[in-house]
């Protein structure tokens, strides 16, 4: 697979509402492969305080494999808040390997975090009854996201989960640069930020008339989508706090050396004072209007998408999580949907800047642990339809 020839290939879809329509959604080849890792334990480590940490763990690999394919290849992907998934071309998938294994060493080495990662095949994926197709959700004029469609997408997830395929591998060392972590949370401008993952069950014509059903409800509830994208230009604040910052850099500086440390925390620093200037008084230098970075960054959030269910986090009241919260207990006792919701009283922003004009993107979680553990109450409803599916087929 050239995978810039197929990514450029996509369609591309402007309406968020579109995403649950399978015919806009282009299937997998066989001789592709994905690349997915998992935090293990990421709902304990959030309860001692290391959401910021689960967030960069989970985006490492998005970082560390689009800078090794940078040169001919555009890879899809998709963010999951404790993880991440990407769609690799049939080459250079023993170096994935090593790179992989390498982000795994480095989230323990940084953060004392366990990370499953493995790379599956499409192949193997049908063998087993799953398959994927992909998409592209346009955010501006500049960047869009992937977007994906199937149950092999949560299939291939598990399967990583479940067994982790690269314990033999030798870590060769990663490029994760323009992976950053400098902005404060970003608190709700109403009650809360709340993070849903919502899967529909059944065929695709089924699963298209309940995502349509939510997408009306959510509307109902949420407003527009720009009602509640939790990030607010007014709201983004640069961090200054050490240990916040320190989330960056002790995993950008992995294997640790001093003069590695130095160095880095060096380049953050000049980086980060220069940026609060420059945009604070709307310079422009070079090819950079950094009048633009504030805005783009609120285009540009990943607050909303699609991986074999509705993932988005929104800024609201608990009114309306009360009552998105009721609509969807009664969709998953008609054993339409599973779901899962997390409240957070802030969003949370985790960065991949390949450059400051334009081609910047921005993953959007809980500041508590949103997706993950909304994805707890997700699995556990799923396990509860299942089961009653193999206790009555014909349901």
């Amino acid at each position: 697979m050239q995978s810039r020839e197929f990514y450029n290939s996509l369609n591309v879809v402007t309406s968020f509402r579109d995403v649950s329509k399978p015919d806009v959604y282009t299937p997998l080849s066989d001789d592709t492969y994905l690349a997915i890792a998992d935090v293990r334990g990421s709902t304990d480590a959030i309860r001692l305080g290391k959401y910021k940490e689960v967030n960069m763990a989970g985006a490492s690999i998005i970082a560390a494999l689009n800078n090794f394919y940078f040169e001919n290849d555009l890879l899809p992907y998709l963010f999951g808040g404790d993880g991440s998934l990407l769609v690799l071309p049939d080459h250079g998938i023993e170096e994935v390997k090593s790179i992989l294994a390498f982000c795994r060493k480095a989230v323990k080495d940084a953060y004392d975090l366990e990370m499953s990662v493995g790379v599956v095949s499409m192949k193997e994926l049908r063998r087993h009854g799953h398959d994927i197709g992909v998409a592209r959700l346009k955010l501006s004029e500049f960047i869009d996201q992937s977007i994906f469609w199937g149950s092999g997408v949560t299939f291939a997830e598990d399967l990583v989960k479940e067994n982790n395929r690269l314990e033999s591998v030798t870590p060769v060392e990663a490029d994760l640069s323009g992976l950053e972590c400098r902005w404060n949370q970003v608190a709700s401008d109403k009650d809360e930020v709340a993070a849903y993952l919502i899967q529909a069950v059944g065929t695709d014509n089924e699963q298209v008339r309940i995502y349509e059903e939510c997408f009306g409800r959510i509307e109902e509830i949420y407003g527009k989508e720009e009602d509640y994208n939790p990030l607010k230009e007014e709201s983004l604040t640069m961090t200054f706090n050490p240990a916040l910052l320190g989330v960056e850099w002790k995993l950008q500086t992995q294997p640790p050396t001093f003069f590695r440390k130095i160095k880095y925390i060096t380049k953050m620093i000049f980086q980060h004072v220069t940026g609060f200037y420059l945009m604070k008084f709307i310079k422009k230098i070079f090819q950079t209007n950094w009048g633009d970075y504030k805005p783009d960054l609120v285009r540009h959030a990943d607050y909303k998408k699609f991986g074999d269910g509705l993932r988005f986090v929104a800024s609201g009241t608990i009114e309306q999580r009360m009552n998105m919260t009721k609509f969807l207990e009664s969709m998953f006792q008609q054993k339409k949907l599973a779901y899962g919701i997390h409240p957070s009283f802030a969003a949370m922003v985790t960065c991949y800047v390949r450059n400051y004009q334009s081609n910047h993107i921005h993953f959007v979680d809980g500041s508590n642990g949103g997706y993950a553990k909304a994805s707890q109450d997700l699995k556990l409803r799923r396990k509860k339809l299942d089961s009653q599916k193999d206790q009555n087929p014909d349901l």
